[in-house]
């Protein structure tokens, strides 16, 4: 079976990273190697594998990768989010860029679907513009047309 596996080249502590990625996302570190020259984990998050990879600050990963997350609750978004937001960056529509680089997108599982409403899409995007962290609210009533 092919597999593709996202290889995540961070300017950081490979174990910091590992460690922090499964807590957050409810995962585990599968395998580490640290060495003189480099160090690498591969780490599970939300079902979803990950290799990263330290080698010294010869790449920097932009926003232009970004890991999306989706959730089923305020509760679970919230959680998700306030982890990334300790040391990161949040950007404008549920991106942001954690302590160590990668952005994420943090979003309702439903978005997409939300969006795509012949009806009530437009109205959609209009609120989820003015956010920087999404709320389900706002976004269901947008939705919705109240």
């Amino acid at each position: 079976m092919i597999r593709a596996t996202p290889f995540l080249w961070l300017q950081h502590p490979i174990d910091d990273a590992a460690y922090f990625y499964a807590a957050t996302f409810d995962g585990e570190v599968l395998s580490e190697e640290y060495g003189p020259v480099m160090q690498s984990a591969t780490v599970r998050v939300a079902g979803q594998t990950i290799h990263l990879f330290n080698a010294g600050e010869f790449r920097e990963i932009t926003e232009a990768f970004s890991m999306m997350v989706t959730c089923s609750s305020q509760a679970e978004l919230d959680r998700i989010w306030d982890a990334l937001n300790r040391g990161g960056t949040p950007m404008q529509c549920g991106w942001i860029t954690d302590r160590f680089g990668v952005t994420w997108q943090v979003i309702p599982e439903k978005l997409d679907e939300w969006l795509a409403d012949p009806a009530r899409g437009a109205a959609v995007t209009e609120v989820m513009m003015q956010m920087v962290k999404l709320e389900f609210g706002p976004l269901e009533t947008a939705l919705r047309g109240d």
